[in-house]
């Protein structure tokens, strides 16, 4: 299904197309497709197209600002046909208005339009939508349209869209960054990924975020709502608020596959449906303020330079998130570990490899290129019965994205057959190096037998999502001294927990006391650090395995230790 329309989609349209750019064929293309959706005309050709390609299309905010931009390229009978379909519906006699007294929902019983969900069940969820954007992530509300649609209240339109969810039409420039707009969305949701109240409830979770998007945060002394290289970021956006305010209808699954199959592309070249994970990712490690930070930054920069300010803002790097998002991503579906990563993880694609390559000699280097804002996945498979070692190589030069985020980025990585070649080691067998032409904004991170065997975003406090963590891993005695141990505990520096570390084989290695030398808190949740030193892990290369006893609870993760 057609879920919201951008200027990316299957005809022939890139995001990057201005609106004075468009040619008649594009110009044309738009017409037909915008007239199939409002019933004007009947096209078996474009039913086809759609159903081949939803992931392309998720709301139709992009298609009517550039049809209202190139209103005055159409012949005379195109936009007389335009005009009547880009004007408010007038035909939906019945108007409720929600709880809060927000929203004033426009609609009818009878005919090609009827509502075919429960307008109060519709109701509750945009108080619902309300109350999460407005009142608990404190985003300002959409500026008022004076007495357009009866009164000042925020107007919503349901219709019958022939397969499009719905679109946030921009109407009034009212100060520098902030235009009213209202939201037109489908009458029933049939034959849909969510259908029904479901289908109507992510869609004004999604809408409604563009009204608040382009109500207070457009580009300044810009005559558009939004610049056209952003859709992408104004559509992970609106899709993250879908999973956010309703968490169980989960229709971003069935965008997320195109950019699992292409993450070595740079972030504006995704239609931003299938990026909402971005935004999932940043909010589980830094939380919902992040986010709104970005758009604060929005009226005067760009969205890619957006995104790493507001990252270099909380003490990391847009290079260190990005290529820890990619490890979050590599864990996914049957590779889902639970209690890690993304809370729903095993309902998400397998990443499918940028590059799979066979490796059966003394070293082989791999020549590669990607774009910047951008995880390349090459996956190596490593003669039996070593198995299978996979590698993240991260991009985030913002400023080439800015300047042309088409452009290919050279890289190579060698794998050598012994553990001296390489500048990492990442077993016993096994070295590897990363090579690039410029030293700045790469990132590159290592994934054998799916153990992350080393990564360049080091944690002075980890960023965890399960009960314990170990780092640095691996540990090399070449480079550091200690080993911390930390895990979810309410206990206190100074106590003692019992901690036992077993080989791969389940041999004990270790079996002591250890003190607590650091308490601290992070997400509401308290965390306990211990540390070993070097004669305490005096083991051979390997993967161990640690278990934690304190009190009553019991911890358990690995420790990958290199002799280099």
């Amino acid at each position: 299904m057609i879920k919201c329309f951008i200027t990316v989609f299957i005809l022939s349209f890139s995001s990057t197309i201005l609106a004075q750019d468009f040619s008649k064929a594009e110009l044309d293309s738009m017409y037909n497709l915008f007239t199939y959706m409002k019933g004007v005309n009947i096209s078996e050709n474009f039913e086809q197209q759609l159903e081949e390609h939803p992931e392309m299309l998720k709301c139709g905010m992009g298609l009517v600002t550039s049809l209202k931009q190139n209103l005055n390229s159409y012949s005379l009978e195109q936009q007389n046909v335009l005009s009547k379909i880009l004007d408010r519906p007038t035909n939906l006699p019945n108007t409720s208005v929600s709880l809060n007294g927000f929203f004033r929902v426009h609609f009818t019983t009878a005919g090609n339009n009827a509502i075919g969900y429960d307008i109060n069940l519709l109701l509750a969820a945009l108080d619902s939508v309300y109350n999460f954007e407005i009142n608990y992530l404190g985003y300002p509300a959409p500026p008022s349209d004076g007495s357009a649609g009866d009164d000042d209240k925020y107007d919503i339109y349901i219709q019958n869209l022939g397969g499009l969810y719905g679109y946030t039409q921009f109407e009034n420039k009212v100060a520098d960054s902030r235009w009213t707009s209202y939201m037109v969305i489908d009458n029933d949701f049939v034959g849909y990924y969510s259908t029904g109240i479901n289908g109507a409830r992510v869609t004004v979770a999604h809408e409604f975020h563009h009204g608040i998007q382009s109500g207070s945060f457009a580009p300044q002394n810009f005559n558009s709502p939004y610049r056209n290289d952003d859709i992408f970021f104004y559509e992970l956006t609106s899709t993250s608020m879908e999973e956010f305010v309703f968490d169980n209808v989960n229709d971003y699954y069935s965008y997320m596959h195109t950019y699992f199959q292409h993450p070595e592309r740079a972030m504006p070249l995704h239609d931003g449906y299938n990026l909402a994970i971005w935004d999932i990712y940043l909010q589980k490690n830094f939380g919902f303020e992040i986010l709104k930070n970005q758009w604060e930054r929005i009226p005067t920069t760009p969205a890619i330079k957006a995104i790493a300010l507001s990252i270099d803002n909380e003490g990391s790097t847009f290079g260190n998130e990005l290529n820890k998002f990619g490890i979050w991503c590599y864990f996914t579906n049957t590779r889902a570990i639970s209690g890690r990563y993304f809370e729903e993880a095993i309902n998400y694609p397998l990443l499918t490899p940028t590059a799979a390559v066979n490796f059966s000699s003394s070293f082989q280097t791999y020549n590669m290129s990607l774009n910047p804002t951008a995880n390349y996945f090459l996956k190596i498979n490593l003669p039996a019965p070593d198995g299978e070692f996979n590698n993240i190589i991260t991009n985030s030069d913002w400023q080439k994205t800015i300047d042309d985020y088409t452009q290919l980025l050279n890289f190579s990585f060698t794998i050598y057959a012994d553990t001296a070649s390489g500048e990492k080691i990442i077993s016993e067998n096994y070295s590897v190096s990363f090579s690039r032409d410029n030293q700045n904004f790469w990132n590159n991170a290592g994934i054998l037998n799916n153990i992350v065997v080393y990564g360049d975003s080091n944690f002075n406090v980890p960023d965890i999502e399960e009960e314990t963590f170990a780092y640095p891993t691996p540990f090399r005695k070449s480079s550091a001294n200690n080993i911390y141990i930390v895990f979810q505990s309410d206990k206190l520096r100074g106590e003692e927990v019992d901690l036992n570390i077993y080989s791969a084989g389940l041999e004990l290695q270790f079996a002591n006391k250890k003190f607590i030398d650091y308490t601290y808190s992070k997400n509401s949740k308290k965390y306990c650090k211990i540390m070993l030193d070097k004669s305490d892990i005096d083991f051979s290369t390997g993967v161990y395995i640690y278990i934690i006893k304190s009190g009553d609870n019991i911890y358990k993760g690995k420790l990958v230790i290199f002799n280099d």
